[in-house]
């Protein structure tokens, strides 16, 4: 197996909202431009492909019987599980190795398990580098970027809220911004886009799907304000974002609120961008999908527990 490049198959039945989907297009493009050992994999969605840009995406429900049965009996010597394992997943591990990434804490795993974020990696678990596109769209007027001082044009017109909503940030949003209420959008898949466009603020948390959504709005230039975690800090740096300690009063919230859509929010958020650019790159989120395709198809590699 080591002798030739490596033939993998990744099979995506998560990972589908747009900011997950973007991090699995980041991923296969630098799989592409590297050109290094492994083949660029052969990917099919469990469901639409809309929110993907990857060339030769296929959706599994679109194949006949007869495809998906040849890709199951003869396809890939390594599969890669992106979320929840399909009926027929016992029949790929009979015949090839497999590697499995999931966003869930506690999941069952059904491939040699692999995270993102070494926060979650408490039991051994092999990481894998994600990686994120560089866009700045999101913002009043024309963009031109980040400027030699690491800026955006102009102030953003939305935010993202990585916080559970309580009494002292309710209090706060109808406080709003300069005395403006602060409208707000829930994160939802299809939603998202044109929340951000009307200007919105949108309410997640910082579970690790909304720590790749702060990643993936802040390089769009969307400030994001939130509760003081670990993961945040892992992703967008210590001073990447606008933190309010947990269960801050309103006070804290008001004034995180202000600083958001202020200097300091255009600060933090250019600062989160050269982190994601720097601690983020395509080469060392190939290095890492090398390395672990190496491992899982080496001699006497386990392939994860059942």
């Amino acid at each position: 197996m080591m002798g030739s490049k490596i033939d993998c198959v990744w099979y995506v039945s998560a990972f589908r909202r747009p900011w997950e989907a973007a991090v699995i297009d980041s991923l296969a493009a630098a799989l592409k431009a590297k050109k290094g050992e492994l083949k660029t994999p052969q990917v099919y969605v469990a469901g639409g492909t809309a929110n993907f840009r990857i060339d030769g995406i296929l959706s599994w429900n679109s194949l006949t019987f007869f495809e998906r049965a040849a890709a199951v009996l003869f396809k890939g010597s390594l599969w890669h599980l992106w979320g929840d394992p399909p009926f027929w997943w016992g029949w790929i591990r009979l015949r090839a190795r497999t590697v499995h990434t999931v966003l869930d804490n506690s999941p069952k795993w059904r491939g040699h398990p692999t995270r993102f974020f070494a926060e979650q990696a408490r039991q051994g678990e092999s990481l894998i580098a994600p990686t994120f596109d560089a866009k700045i769209d999101w913002t009043d007027g024309k963009s031109k970027g980040d400027d030699e001082e690491g800026k955006v044009e102009k102030k953003p017109s939305t935010l993202l809220l990585a916080a559970p909503l309580d009494k002292n940030l309710a209090e706060a949003l109808d406080s709003g911004i300069d005395g403006i209420p602060v409208r707000t959008s829930e994160v939802g898949a299809s939603e998202t886009e044109t929340s951000l466009k009307r200007g919105h603020a949108l309410f997640t948390d910082d579970s690790p799907s909304n720590v790749l959504l702060a990643a993936y709005l802040t390089m769009r230039g969307v400030p994001v304000v939130g509760c003081d975690a670990p993961l945040l800090q892992a992703v967008l740096g210590a001073g990447g974002y606008v933190a309010v300690p947990r269960g801050g009063d309103r006070s804290s919230w008001t004034k995180a609120l202000g600083d958001v859509m202020s200097e300091a929010g255009r600060s933090a958020s250019a600062g989160a961008r050269h982190f994601l650019k720097k601690n983020y790159a395509a080469s060392d989120a190939v290095e890492s999908l090398e390395k672990l395709y190496r491992s899982a198809t080496s001699r006497g590699a386990a392939k994860g527990k059942s």
